[in-house]
């Protein structure tokens, strides 16, 4: 995969500043571009990553699921799944080759 390489641009918090910016044009020719949202709610796997603030909400399905699977948050709070998040079988190559066979042009 070809590396370029971003000039670096300084913005100031303005907006006038703002407006120097213009999309790449490699971005507006792209047709599919992976947005890739993964965190520490994989390690629950249930739902989708607003877990960490639903599973506070009594009767939600995310609060029915912690209690049954991981017991009282008072005791096993969702800060308690940081050292469980290990991506131990995660493979960026296998990853990449998917996307570019979908015909992504980029990944973020």
């Amino acid at each position: 995969m070809q590396q370029r390489t971003i000039s670096a641009v300084h913005y100031e918090p303005t907006w006038e500043s703002l407006r120097q910016y213009s999309v790449p044009s490699w971005f507006m020719k792209a047709k599919l571009g992976i947005l890739v949202h993964w965190g520490i709610y994989s390690v629950p796997a249930f739902g989708n990553e607003w877990y960490s603030r639903f599973m506070y909400q009594q009767n939600s399905p995310q609060f029915l699921h912690y209690r049954e699977t991981w017991g009282e948050y008072t005791q096993f709070g969702y800060k308690d799944f940081i050292p469980l998040f290990k991506a131990e079988r995660f493979d960026s190559d296998t990853w990449v080759d998917l996307f570019k066979k979908a015909g992504a042009r980029y990944v973020v």
